[in-house]
């Protein structure tokens, strides 16, 4: 319930450097990346990162602070999906 909270607390920010240097505030979780896209959960949703040569330079999650460097090519936003809603698509799909 305390995590929970302190996540909710956390500040949200984005600043993009050149199209070479990204700083994120507010990350809670890597969920996957490779050299041409980063996959990240946010206070704010999931955030997907393309480009090329993509490197994680910094990255702690108890401040929620994230810094990657690379040729960035676009920042994209969805929606977290809830365990209800993924539940529903998955029954739909089998």
């Amino acid at each position: 319930m305390a995590d929970e909270k302190r996540e909710r607390a956390r500040h949200h920010a984005l600043t993009l450097t050149n199209r070479a240097q990204l700083s994120i505030e507010g990350v809670q979780h890597v969920e996957n990346f490779d050299d041409d896209v980063i996959l990240l959960s946010t206070d704010m949703g999931i955030l997907t990162i393309k480009g090329h040569k993509l490197r994680i330079q910094q990255l702690d999650l108890d401040s929620g602070s994230f810094i990657a460097e690379g040729d960035i090519d676009s920042l994209i936003y969805s929606r977290k999906r809830s365990a209800k809603a993924e539940g529903t698509w998955a029954r739909l799909w089998r």
